[in-house]
C-alpha cells in the first residue's frame, strides 16, 4: 500500500552506530531499497567509531539515495547517549529505532508499520520480527511480565523458572518453526533492532534511561515506560529484520575460534550448550539486573509475581493478567486485519 500525504506523518529512522563499518553498506542498502515511505528522514548518530564507519556514512549522506540523511558525529559516549541525542534532533512525529547491524528485509515496511500504528490511539509501540543471520529467531516481541521473566518471545527459557542467572540461556528455533512468528499479537515490550513509537511520548518519559549504559535492556525499559502511560505494545510479523550478529567484528577470542571453525548455525548451538557468557560483560550484567530491580521493583529474570502485581496490578504493565486490558489488545489486533498489506 502507499500512504497518501494526509495519512503520512513524518517518520524519523534513528540508528546509533559504533564500529559497524563492515555491515553499513549492506544495512543502508537494504534500508534504501525497501523504504518507499514519502515523508521520512534518516538520523544516524556515530558514537565515536574508530573503524571506517564515518567515511562510509558520509558517502551515503552525500551521494546515497536518502533525500533527508542527517549524520551526527559524536565522541564515544555510548549507544544510549547516541539514541537520546538522535531523538532530540529528530523531527518526526513517529520514530523507528533501528540497529546499525540489522537489515530491513521487507519492501514497503514503513508504510505497513505507519498504517498499523495509526489504527488506534492506544498503540504506543510496534515491534517487528527479528531473526539472527544464521536463521534462528531472536524475538517476536519481548516477554517480561510472567514467572519466566525476561526473554525474547518465540524462545524458551532453559534455566529453571525462578532460578535464572543469565537472560541468554534460552532455546531458539528456526524462523519457519516459530509459532509466535505467525500472527500479530500484543506483547510486553519491543526489541531494539526495530521499534516504532511516538517521539512526543518518549520525550515525556525521559527518553532512553542512561542507567542502562553501557547499552542493554534500554529498549525493553523504554517500552515498559510507554506502557506505564497507559499505552500498548504490539508485534508485527510481516515486517522482517535480520540481525547480523554472526558478522560482527567485536567478538572475543572464544567466539572468533567458534566463528572460524563452525558454520553459524552449529556455532551458536555449541555456544548455547557451553553457556558461553563474555566475562567482560559480567559486571555490566550485574549492574543492569540490579538497576532494573531498583527501578521497577521486581527481578528481571525471576520476578515475584505477587510483588509485581502488588506494585503494577491494574496498569498496562499487567495487561495479560487483566481480562479487560487483554480484550482491548485483541480488539486492536483484530483491527489490523482491515489494513491492506
Amino acid at each position: 500500500m502507499s500512504a497518501r500525504p494526509s495519512d503520512a506523518p513524518r517518520v524519523s529512522l534513528l540508528i546509533p552506530n559504533r564500529n559497524n563499518g563492515p555491515l553499513l553498506d549492506l544495512v543502508l542498502g537494504r534500508l534504501a531499497e525497501h523504504t518507499t515511505y514519502p515523508n521520512v528522514e534518516l538520523v544516524v548518530v556515530d558514537d565515536g567509531s574508530t573503524d571506517a564507519s564515518r567515511a562510509i556514512l558520509r558517502r551515503w549522506r552525500d551521494s546515497g539515495p536518502f533525500s533527508d540523511f542527517r549524520l551526527l558525529e559524536h565522541e564515544h559516549a555510548g549507544a544510549i547517549e547516541a539514541l537520546n541525542s538522535g531523538l532530540r534532533e529528530a523531527s518526526g512525529e513517529l520514530v523507528v529505532q533501528l540497529d546499525a547491524d540489522a537489515s530491513v528485509q521487507t519492501p514497503g515496511w514503513l508504510e505497513r508499520m505507519v498504517a498499523l500504528f495509526l489504527t488506534d490511539a492506544r498503540i504506543g509501540v510496534l515491534t517487528a520480527k527479528v531473526v539472527y543471520d544464521w536463521g534462528e529467531v531472536q524475538a517476536c516481541g519481548v516477554d517480561v511480565i510472567g514467572p519466566a521473566g525476561f526473554h525474547g518471545r518465540g524462545t524458551v527459557v532453559t534455566e529453571p523458572v525462578g532460578r535464572r542467572t543469565y537472560h541468554e540461556r534460552v532455546r531458539r528455533v528456526r524462523e519457519g518453526d516459530c509459532d509466535a512468528c505467525a500472527a500479530p499479537a500484543e506483547v510486553d515490550a519491543g526489541a531494539g533492532p526495530c521499534m516504532m513509537y511516538r517521539r512526543e511520548v518518549v520525550l515525556k518519559v525521559g527518553g532512553y534511561d542512561p542507567g542502562y549504559a553501557p547499552v542493554w535492556f534500554d529498549d525493553v525499559d523504554l517500552a515498559l515506560s510507554i506502557r506505564r502511560r497507559g499505552l500498548k505494545v504490539f508485534f508485527v510479523p510481516d515486517v522482517r529484520i535480520v540481525h547480523h550478529v554472526g558478522r560482527r567484528e567485536t567478538a572475543g577470542p572464544a567466539r572468533r575460534v567458534l566463528r572460524a571453525a563452525l558454520p553459524d548455525r552449529l556455532r551458536h548451538r555449541v555456544a548455547a550448550r557451553l553457556r558461553v557468557r563474555p566475562t567482560a560483560h559480567a559486571e555490566r550484567l550485574r549492574h543492569h539486573y540490579a538497576y532494573w530491580r531498583q527501578k521497577w521493583g521486581f527481578d528481571l529474570l525471576n520476578p515475584d509475581m505477587e510483588e509485581l502485581t502488588a506494585r503494577w496490578g491494574g496498569t498496562e504493565l499487567c495487561w495479560r493478567l487483566d481480562p479487560e486490558m487483554r480484550a482491548a489488545g485483541e480488539e486492536i489486533v483484530a483491527g489490523f486485519e482491515a489494513v491492506p498489506a
